[in-house]
């Protein structure tokens, strides 16, 4: 079978919240649900007993034009990060990658394509190289920062650029987001 056939013939556009929640039920531990992109979404899989959630697009293989996990994080943390883990999977590809995501207050981070092209291009020890060189960047990065521990970082460690509101006919700039006062330390 094809990879693009098996991405195809795994998504099941009948599958609901209800079926979810029946999973989360049945489980009985730890859920963790993929493919979150909406604040709606995430406060959705909070509600039905979900202990984390993975904010993905999925590679962008089903929407390539739509906005990116980074794009979706900081407004899901704040919306229901102190009621479940909040991980990113999608665009990982340097150390820094990382920190902004960590900053933002993802818990953790996916890198599926990271590795998978050292794999494929030399194997065994170009994964471990690439994973040396990823964990190389991320010490470099925090040291830079000024940082000592993963739980040393916050959103206050970035600057955002201007959004581009576009809810009416003509777009206009906005100003970013303000980083929430107060947010705890991982």
């Amino acid at each position: 079978m094809s990879i693009g056939r098996y991405f195809t013939e795994m998504l099941d556009p009948s599958l609901s919240w209800s079926d979810v929640a029946e999973m989360v039920r049945e489980w009985n531990g730890q859920f963790c649900l993929k493919g979150v992109m909406s604040v709606e979404d995430a406060r959705r899989a909070a509600e039905i007993g979900c202990t984390g959630i993975v904010v993905s697009n999925h590679g962008g293989r089903q929407l390539d034009g739509s906005r990116a996990p980074f794009d979706q994080l900081a407004e899901i943390v704040d919306a229901v990060g102190d009621r479940l883990d909040v991980m990113m999977d999608g665009g990982i590809q340097r150390g820094t990658h990382v920190l902004k995501a960590l900053s933002v207050g993802a818990k953790a981070v996916g890198i599926g394509r990271f590795y998978l092209f050292p794999l494929a291009g030399g194997g065994r020890d170009a994964v471990e190289r690439a994973l040396g060189l990823l964990r190389t960047e991320v010490e470099r990065g925090m040291r830079l920062m000024g940082c000592a521990s993963i739980g040393q970082l916050s959103g206050g460690n970035l600057r955002f650029r201007q959004r581009i509101q576009t809810t009416s006919d003509r777009p206009r700039r906005v100003p970013p987001t303000p980083e929430p006062p107060g947010r705890p330390e991982r």
